[in-house]
């Protein structure tokens, strides 16, 4: 395992278990619950303020915690692979952390989702949300895409080795190249598959709540998890394309100048930082606050044409009313 990547490993998971100390002290709490507000468009009423404190904390120490999961498996999967000393490996590291954090937070969410709850006067709606109502289209969109291209450019390589132009993969180790891609690849589509059922039975499930209030809420941790959850697969078939092309570039030695050999060890030049400024593209815009709130904008449009108008002007607290409950569809 290459050095560096040892100690970049060792510094995240310093960095992890400071995080998770610092969150579990009162006034980091109180700061992360008023950022997660202002983020999310919703008004902290002092009578919930425990409970999202507690639910917001629970939240993100199972994220941690998922993240330094991952951080010890995607180190040891590098150690028992071949020796390979690319700092590229750094991405199966981040990949790792990324679907370990975000299985963290389902199972941490699914808790909440799945406990009991005793026999009280509780909100009904006439209408159960749908996954649009909590995920952007753009978001749902980039991961398929990913895996879309990440398939085409797996079916391309595989088209390349088959013809073997100037009998290029004579002296390859043809499984070299397609099994670490081909692998992630495959767990890109059996994520696929299980993130769309896991949102399934996460919306499945009610939430309890008496007042307006607490049910806003609770849609907006639900967005946040189920943003997180779709965008599995996407990151899964990004990595495994530039593993490929990484694959390529490393299996073939020397190639002649002007050749297809030289095309391919070239190709992760361009192919690997288009698809990681993809990413951070996509992170940056989901990010983005009309993301972050598309669920008031589908639930609870009063609220979200209320927050708009006041963040244009003087800042004021922003509560679900009675008229936004009755002209929401969810």
């Amino acid at each position: 395992m290459n050095p560096i990547l040892v100690i970049l490993a060792a510094l995240a998971m310093a960095g992890l278990g400071i995080r998770l100390a610092y969150i579990s002290r009162a006034e980091p709490r109180k700061r992360m619950l008023h950022a997660y507000s202002q983020q999310v468009g919703l008004a902290l009423v002092p009578e919930i303020v425990p409970e999202l404190s507690r639910r917001l904390y629970r939240r993100e120490r199972a994220g941690v915690v998922g993240s330094m999961v991952g951080l010890v498996v995607g180190a040891a999967v590098l150690v028992a692979m071949d020796g390979s000393e690319s700092l590229w490996n750094g991405l199966l590291v981040g990949v790792a952390m990324t679907v370990t954090s975000t299985i963290a937070l389902i199972l941490n969410d699914s808790r909440v989702a799945f406990t009991p709850v005793p026999d009280a006067p509780r909100l009904a709606r006439s209408l159960s949300p749908r996954l649009a109502d909590y995920v952007t289209p753009l978001d749902r969109t980039f991961s398929l895409s990913f895996l879309a291209l990440a398939t085409l450019g797996y079916v391309a390589v595989l088209g390349v080795i088959a013809i073997n132009p100037e009998q290029v993969f004579d002296d390859v180790s043809v499984r070299t190249i397609l099994w670490p891609a081909g692998l992630l690849l495959a767990l890109a589509a059996a994520a696929s598959l299980l993130t769309w059922a896991a949102a399934g039975a996460l919306l499945g499930r009610g939430q309890p709540a008496s007042t307006f209030i607490e049910l806003a809420w609770s849609d907006a941790f639900r967005s946040t998890t189920l943003r997180s959850l779709i965008g599995i697969p996407g990151i899964i078939a990004a990595v495994s394309t530039c593993v490929l092309f990484l694959s390529l570039s490393d299996a073939i030695d020397l190639p002649e100048p002007g050749s297809v050999g030289e095309v391919l060890v070239d190709s992760f030049a361009i192919v690997g930082p288009v698809v990681v400024f993809a990413l951070i593209g996509w992170s940056v815009t989901s990010l983005r606050n009309r993301s972050t709130t598309h669920y008031l904008r589908r639930m609870w449009p009063e609220t979200a044409a209320e927050l708009i108008r006041r963040r244009r002007g003087p800042s004021a607290h922003n509560l679900p009313d009675e008229d936004s409950r009755e002209k929401t569809s969810a």
